[in-house]
């Protein structure tokens, strides 16, 4: 008979004798086969299923746990299922813990890694994790806690990413099964565990801070200050998991944290830089445990807080719209811990990372809001901390700048913030800063100081005629946010006002912040009620600008300040200048008057006024007639006649050009008021039916006639082909003009003709044509009755002289020299007859002189038949 085999019931030695000693062999295949039969007796052959494991445990464990350094890795797999298999049957004894967790250590808890094989020590802290589910309702676990600090401690720092993540389940464990303990133990996973925040899966660095946030949870305070930090730098992942498990365990150490009132102002800025965070869900999560919190800390500072709510309002009546007041709770905290958090604010607000600089910029936001009224014993370092970022390049930054000034407005006195903000008035950042503060100020407090004190201070030459465009743009908002904050209280500093918008609108940086000042001045006009537009602002303003012109002519530039004030008043105001000539006059006299001035000054200014002079009908239409006349001798006799005097060099030449320019803007006629279309003057909605001339009357322009007539001959052999154009169109409007007010004598005509007829023979085509037309104006309006036979030699020089150039190489010019003799053939006919009959058979253009004749025959037979 066979050999009948023990029972592992009765005999566990003797049933597993076989497969013990053959794990003692020298081949992998025998060892591993021998420790497959041992858990398949144990644990999977139904003879056995009701069999007593504590007597089958004490006979195998020290052969299987052997095997757990066998140079096989299939073989130490095996033993830890064995063991695995054991504490999941086995019941609850320190006993069985005593012998396997040692040896686990020295597998996976040792400093140097043993265990070779990533999936054998996954196997291993698996079999830990099974270990403490099983044992988590008893305190037999106790004893070995120095056994598990050193498995998950260096477990948790296992480069096989899957070992780390069961071990920081494991860590999470040990800090609920062994709460009495493990303060004990505790800091001495901080390290490792914070290790892994920078690992490359998400899911690790989600584990990591899962597991720090119950290791701080159950640790002592040298915890928590080793971690926070870190978990602050985790609210910049990329991954929003990441970000939602720092605000998920920041949450719940602010609710459930030992410590938490001494580590306040830590906490706080980890969970309100959550409630920017990009994604809606972590804002949410956030504002829950905001929320929660507050309620929570109200709940246990009820003593305390019962007088404050009692007589407290719910919401105060200037608070920001379409914002959720924060609780009693949430605003006492932010209270108490401000000044902790905000000088922490400032020196992050000079950090190289526009990240960082972000998130403390939207955290100043967010205390402000929970702070309320709290803020103000810690308003000079808030200002500091809004100063740096209204500074910051990162528009990001500047935008949570801007929200944060206006709460800050809504929350603290005007008397308060303005002395902590007067002297920095001269650089962007401040005035950024105080333009958003005023949003958020009330327009009753406002009044009181700051409205006309704030005014004053930018309304200095110094500081609003500056070209930077930042300093520029919100200069003009700080006065937009006034005007739209006070309103009408804004008519105690409208000149003020008026004189900083105007200044930009004068030396603008871009077409963007004159458009900016433009805007801001029409809402100076709707709050002082001057009409409809702005000619009437002007009125009552401009007069100040042009006072405020104090500085010397001499040392003026294209970008001086006060010559772009002048060009602005000039240009732009209407109607509104005619009432300031007398100041005007001689600021044109001191700019172009003297030799020295820049001569780019010079051509700028004579362009200004040549515009002023042709918008006549606007620009003077409310000036008195005298003012107007004491106007022009000024600009006339000391401003443009000077300058037409001719000297040596091309910068000289130039200004003769602007000056006979501006000459024939000023002789420019109007045309008769019966041709007029009397059309909608100024900006205010009134008619002008008042006709403006310069020269209404012989003896306003008689005078002039004398040293004007010599400059004007002179100029038209100027070496200047545009000089010449002008000089050529200055005679021609003067002698219509003349010949208007009766004052265009013989004589006059006499010497201007001659130069004009030297013109026909002109390098320029534009001037032999300008010198035509001139012609025809001066003889056309010669005075009546004119001698032909006392002045025959003078008609007789212009008739050879436009008959020669019936003859031109230049077809159109040819054209145009017959139709001026046409037009002057009325003259003097028989002698224009005799001339071209004499001379017919000499010239090319037989055409021109046939029809030409033919036209004087009928006029002189015209004139025979009236004589």
């Amino acid at each position: 008979m066979g050999e009948v085999k023990p029972s592992l019931q009765d005999n566990p030695r003797g049933a597993l004798e076989q497969y013990i000693i053959a794990l003692q062999s020298e081949s992998k295949m025998a060892r591993k086969q021998a420790l497959a039969k041992i858990n398949e007796e144990i644990f999977e052959n139904p003879a056995n299923s009701d069999c007593d494991l504590t007597t089958v445990f004490p006979e195998v464990y020290a052969y299987v746990l052997k095997s757990f350094s066998d140079p096989s890795e299939a073989c130490r797999d095996v033993s830890a299922a064995i063991i695995s298999n054991f504490i999941e049957k086995l019941p609850l004894n320190d006993y069985y813990l005593t012998y396997i967790l040692p040896v686990i250590v020295r597998r996976i808890g040792c400093p140097e890694i043993v265990e070779e094989s990533e999936e054998i020590r996954l196997t291993l802290i698996q079999l830990v994790h099974k270990i403490l589910d099983k044992y988590k309702v008893v305190h037999l676990l106790s004893p070995f806690i120095n056994d598990l600090t050193s498995i998950l401690t260096k477990t948790v720092t296992d480069p096989f990413p899957k070992v780390k993540l069961e071990a920081c389940e494991c860590i999470i464990a040990v800090t609920k099964n062994l709460q009495r303990d493990f303060h004990f133990q505790c800091e001495n996973y901080v390290k490792p565990i914070i290790s892994n925040f920078a690992h490359q899966h998400y899911r690790v660095r989600v584990a990591a801070i899962k597991a720090i946030g119950a290791v701080v949870n159950s640790g002592n305070g040298k915890c928590f200050e080793m971690s926070i930090t870190p978990m602050a730098e985790k609210l910049f992942d990329e991954n929003n998991q990441v970000r939602l498990q720092v605000t998920l365990e920041v949450g719940n150490w602010m609710l459930n944290y030992r410590d938490r009132y001494s580590f306040w102002h830590k906490m706080i800025p980890l969970l309100l830089t959550s409630l920017s965070d990009v994604m809606e869900d972590i804002r949410e999560t956030a504002s829950s445990f905001w929320r929660d919190v507050g309620l929570q800390y109200m709940e246990e500072n009820e003593e305390d807080l019962k007088k404050k709510a009692d007589f407290l309002k719910d919401v105060p009546t200037h608070y920001p719209a379409n914002i959720t007041r924060p609780n009693m709770g949430c605003r006492t905290l932010a209270q108490h811990n401000i000044g902790k958090i905000v000088p922490a604010i400032v020196r992050e607000m000079d950090g190289w990372q526009a990240d960082a600089r972000l998130r403390v910029a939207q955290l100043l936001c967010w205390l402000i809001l929970c702070a309320e009224e709290g803020s103000t014993q810690h308003a000079q370092t808030i200002v500091k901390a809004m100063l740096r970022g209204a500074g910051d390049e990162d528009n990001r930054v500047i935008l949570e700048i801007k929200r944060t000034g206006e709460l800050f407005g809504y929350f603290i006195n005007p008397t308060t913030w303005w002395p902590l903000l007067e002297a920095d008035v001269d650089s962007w950042p401040a005035l950024l800063v105080i333009a958003n503060i005023i949003k958020g100020s009330q327009a009753e407090l406002l009044k009181e100081k700051v409205l006309e004190e704030l005014c004053r201070e930018l309304a200095d030459p110094d500081r609003c005629r500056t070209r930077k465009p930042k300093y520029q743009t919100e200069l003009l908002h700080v006065c937009e946010a006034l005007m739209d904050v006070c309103g009408d209280a804004c008519t105690a500093v409208a000149n003020d006002l008026f004189t900083i918008n105007f200044t930009v609108y004068a030396m603008p940086f871009d077409n963007q912040i004159q458009f900016m000042a433009i805007s801001n001045l029409d809402k100076l006009r709707y709050i002082e009620k001057c009409g409809k537009t702005l000619t009437t602002l002007y009125e009552k303003h401009i007069g100040r600008i042009l006072a405020g012109i104090t500085s010397d002519a001499l040392t003026w530039s294209i970008l001086t300040p006060d010559r772009c004030l002048l060009k602005c008043v000039m240009l732009h105001s209407g109607s509104a200048m005619g009432a300031q000539l007398h100041l005007i006059a001689p600021l044109l006299k001191e700019s172009l008057a003297p030799s020295k001035v820049d001569p780019e000054v010079k051509l700028k200014i004579f362009t200004t006024l040549s515009t002023v002079l042709v918008q006549r009908q606007t620009n003077f239409r409310k000036c008195d007639t005298d003012k107007l006349e004491a106007f022009l001798n000024i600009v006339i006799e000391e401003v443009i006649l000077p300058n037409l005097v001719w000297t040596a060099g091309r910068t000289a030449e130039a200004i003769r050009t602007a000056a006979v320019a501006c000459l024939c803007s000023a002789l420019q006629d109007n045309p008769p008021i019966d041709d007029v279309l009397i059309a909608e003057q100024g900006g205010d909605g009134d008619t002008g039916d008042t006709e403006v001339n310069l020269f209404p009357t012989k003896e306003s322009l008689a005078p002039f006639l004398d040293k004007m007539v010599p400059l004007l001959v002179g100029l038209v052999d100027d070496n200047s082909t545009l000089t010449r154009q002008h000089a050529l169109r200055a005679i021609c409007c003067l002698a219509t003009l003349a010949s208007r007010r009766g004052c265009f004598t013989a004589e006059i005509l006499h010497k201007l003709y001659f130069g004009v007829v030297k013109r026909l023979d002109d390098s320029s085509d534009k001037v032999r044509s300008y010198a035509v037309q001139t012609l025809c104006a001066l003889f056309s309006r010669r005075p009546e009755p004119y001698d032909t036979v006392l002045y025959g030699a003078h008609i007789d020089a212009v008739y050879s002289a436009m008959l020669i150039h019936l003859d031109d190489t230049d077809e159109g010019f040819r054209k145009q020299m017959l139709e001026a003799l046409v037009k002057l053939s009325d003259i003097d006919s028989p002698l224009l007859m005799k001339k071209v009959k004499s001379n017919i058979h000499i010239y090319r253009n037989k055409a021109a002189y046939e029809r030409l004749s033919s036209h004087l025959e009928k006029l002189l037979l015209t004139t025979a038949n009236n004589s």
